[in-house]
């Protein structure tokens, strides 16, 4: 431990922080100050004493402690009487407050962060504290940070459905300070109070920064080239159209729309060769000054400049302290070590600003960089013999490529579940025109953008005509190949993490050798392990999808089958199993779909099935009267067999698990749309002593036709049918069936009023226990088909 702390000085202290921060980030478990006071003064006290080791393990231990308090205030706050998520309603409130944050524009609409000051309603003012997100659902906002607004909306708290592998959309907001949400349709209603209400350097940084966009667009017509243009000299990504973001990032080159390293040091490079350029054509500043030093320092400022225009995205960061680090070394005319000087930034940024940790941009920003400064050096040292100074350049060039490309496939594919190598290819392309050429172009003509905004279009004009030819080139690249898996998991993420953390600490070669082969072995065991986890009982989970339904079947032999597959009830331009459904299949290890089924082609039971169908591996489709078209295409296209079910058909499932279909009466296309939901795929699952009832959507009149088909019906549980609406599970259904539980597949406070209070009164006054996905998030039952038990492991917050 002397010898890693002597070394690397922020080894322990970053790695004890950060393990502190996902322990409690991830548990909900705080320390009390006091503990981190009394850990504190014991590594003052190792300060005086010889021992180095105690002070390195009492280092170590504040810091843990530290991270896991940190995060307290954030995820864990006390709350006031006048927070605002004591002021959550269903009913519109007249809000007012200052704008807190640069607005931020997208495809989607705007988003400002509002620290809101008080409510107004019944003719009474309240005052309250706390940050709201705001989402302006059309068109852009010219709000500025300091702004005093005022408007009208519900203030809704952010929660989680309750689904495996999903999103956590609360604790991302809470990492912000955002305490709440709230939505408007445009900026009409919004209204200005007071501009500047509080002035700051910020605001007249951000109002720069929106200056230099609205030139860049006001040039140039296309969105497609000012969107790029505006993300590589700005930071701002999110009005890039989402077709064209997906090129990229299909292509394997997203990361050159953020700024980061790259163009920092691009920007930083140019700096320098000018400012050396301009004092060695002086004679007294070229003979007594130390040129090369001076013209690295004069980077950093404008650098830190630079970061504040762009908004002070946590990659851009990094950059900038690391070139400061660097300067300052050559400054103390001290040697820096690279991988001593990235520890040195992550430690900076995370203790400075703790939420950092949780930005993605921060975390694969820090990871490809890790990875070029192991994998390169490596790479390089075997090209010592070649001569030719642009043959090793090219090397060196493929050599960053493959290893960004390579180190971040497992992170991307953790948090996106996509990932490209296109990268290694593409890069020979768009890292000159958009890296080298672009970025350079824009950043030299940004000052004369705002000298001379008549002549914008002018000064911008080299570098967009790079962004055209690279839009041209990456709307090529779509038809490139990219891989999608979603079972990537935590524990992956420990051991890719562990297998780095050896490749840059280990220095001794048998000790590496062993400890790189164990790591790797260990991660596929786990797999295999969990692969092959069956325990000969019949599970099935209702995902809580919000307002849909899609239920997940797992034989007591280990197969799969998936019922239904939720979805969007209006299109959102968002893929609801890309989002939804196929992270929550991963996280449940259901890679593999044996049996598909399709009760019928409404939006909210088979909107995220083609993803499924497209990305997963299916077997077999089992559906009644209706398939949506997209559902029909993606199985023609995939080549998987279909059968349809009409009432009376039995399917044997391994087990034995025998499915028998109750309705509809025959087989066909749906001819009334309006009436799908009577002809919705209904059955009944049976395994020993155990039977469940899959009713769909299924209402009354589909219930009476199954009462008076003599099928039995009887079942230990039913999902109950149409998301619990009042016009389905009629009495006498019920008594047919005598559930001793019943299931319900709802979204929270959705604006049909389901489950309907009608139909919860009724099962619960035949002593039927009732659970619903809006309020117990996500459940499981299990059965050996003798008995069963019912969890809900996954509750939504």
């Amino acid at each position: 431990m002397d010898a890693i702390f002597g070394r690397w000085p922020f080894l322990i202290p970053f790695l004890s922080m950060t393990a502190g921060m996902a322990l409690s980030a991830t548990s909900g478990f705080y320390c009390d100050v006091i503990a981190v006071v009394a850990v504190f003064f014991c590594m003052l006290t190792a300060c005086f004493l010889a021992s180095s080791r105690l002070f390195a393990v009492t280092t170590s231990l504040f810091f843990f402690f530290w991270g896991v308090l940190v995060l307290q205030s954030l995820l864990s706050p006390d709350i006031s009487p006048q927070s605002i998520k004591n002021n959550y309603s269903v009913t519109p409130l007249t809000i007012e407050g200052v704008v807190a944050s640069r607005p931020s524009v997208g495809p989607e609409g705007s988003r400002l962060n509002v620290q809101v000051e008080h409510l107004i309603y019944a003719e009474r003012v309240e005052a309250v504290s706390g940050l709201l997100l705001l989402n302006v659902r059309e068109g852009d906002v010219s709000l500025a940070r300091g702004d005093r607004i005022r408007f009208t909306s519900t203030i809704a708290m952010p929660r989680r459905l309750g689904l495996p592998g999903e999103f956590d959309y609360p604790r991302y907001l809470a990492l912000q300070g955002i305490s709440a949400t709230s939505r408007v349709t445009s900026q009409n209603e919004i209204l200005l109070i007071r501009a500047a209400s509080t002035d700051s350097l910020q605001r007249s940084i951000d109002q720069t920064a929106r200056h230099l966009g609205d030139s860049i667009r006001d040039s140039f017509a296309d969105e497609r080239i000012s969107s790029v243009l505006t993300a590589l000299l700005l930071g701002d990504q999110r009005r890039i159209p989402r077709n064209l973001a997906e090129a990229y990032t299909r292509a394997g080159v997203n990361h050159i729309l953020s700024i980061s390293g790259f163009h920092v040091g691009i920007i930083a490079a140019f700096i320098t060769v000018l400012v050396l350029w301009l004092m060695t054509r002086l004679e007294y500043t070229a003979l007594r000054w130390n040129i090369r030093m001076i013209a690295l320092l004069t980077a950093v400022p404008v650098m830190l400049a630079y970061l504040f225009l762009t908004g002070m995205a946590p990659a851009t960061a990094r950059s900038v302290v690391m070139l400061s680090v660097i300067a300052l070394g050559l400054l103390a005319e001290r040697e820096h070590d690279s991988i001593n000087t990235l520890l040195f930034a992550a430690f900076l940024l995370v203790a400075i600003n703790p939420p950092t940790l949780f930005d993605v941009s921060f975390q694969l920003s820090f990871i490809s960089l890790w990875g070029i400064l192991i994998a390169v050096p490596l790479i390089m040292r075997h090209t010592a013999t070649v001569g030719q100074r642009w043959l090793r350049g090219m090397i060196q060039f493929v050599a960053v490529s493959v290893a960004a490309s390579c180190v971040t496939i497992l992170p991307v594919l953790f948090i996106f579940n996509v990932a490209s190598l296109n990268g290694i290819l593409t890069n020979f392309l768009i890292v000159p025109l958009l890296g080298y050429g672009a970025v350079l172009a824009g950043f030299i003509a940004l000052p004369l953008v705002t000298m001379f905004p008549a002549f914008a279009h002018i000064f911008l004009w080299p570098a967009a005509t790079l962004v055209a030819l690279s839009n041209t080139f990456i709307m090529w690249c779509t038809s490139l190949p990219v891989f999608t898996f979603h079972g990537i998991t935590g524990l992956d993420m420990f051991f890719f993490l562990l297998f780095m953390t050896c490749m840059t600490f280990i220095k001794d070669r048998s000790l590496l050798r062993g400890t790189l082969v164990l790591v790797p072995v260990c991660a596929v065991i786990m797999h295999l392990y969990t692969a092959n986890a069956t325990d000969g009982r019949l599970h099935i989970t209702m995902l809580s999808v919000g307002q849909g339904e899609s239920l997940l079947v797992r034989l007591p032999g280990g197969s799969t089958m998936l019922v239904d597959g939720g979805g969007y009830l209006y299109d959102t331009d968002h893929d609801f199993g890309q989002r939804v459904l196929g992270p929550a299949l991963g996280a449940l290890h259901a890679g593999h779909i044996d049996r598909m089924v399709a009760t019928h082609d409404h939006p909210d039971h088979c909107g995220g099935l083609p993803y499924i169908i497209k990305n997963f591996s299916v077997n077999e489709f089992l559906s009644g009267m209706g398939v949506s078209p997209e559902v029909r295409r993606a199985l023609d296209i995939n080549g998987v067999k279909r059968r349809v079910l009409a009432a009376g058909d039995v399917v044997t499932l391994p087990g034995p698990v025998v499915l028998t279909v109750l309705s509809p009466a025959e087989s066909g296309q749906v001819k009334d749309e309006l009436r799908a939901n009577e002809q919705s795929l209904v059955f009944r699952l049976s395994y020993g002593n155990f039977s469940m009832i899959f009713c769909a959507d299924a209402g009354f009149e589909a219930e009476e036709r199954m009462l008076d088909s003599g099928h039995k019906l009887q079942s230990t549980v039913i999902k109950v049918g149409h998301h619990g609406s009042r016009y389905s599970t009629s009495e006498r259904f019920l008594e047919r069936v005598r559930p001793e539980i019943a299931l319900i597949s709802a979204g929270a406070g959705n604006r049909f009023g389901l489950p309907a209070g009608r139909t919860v009164r009724l099962l619960k006054s035949k002593g039927i226990s009732v659970l619903r996905t809006d309020q117990d998030g996500t459940v499981e039952l299990v059965t050996d088909g003798v008995t069963w038990s019912v969890a809900t492991p996954y509750k939504p917050e």
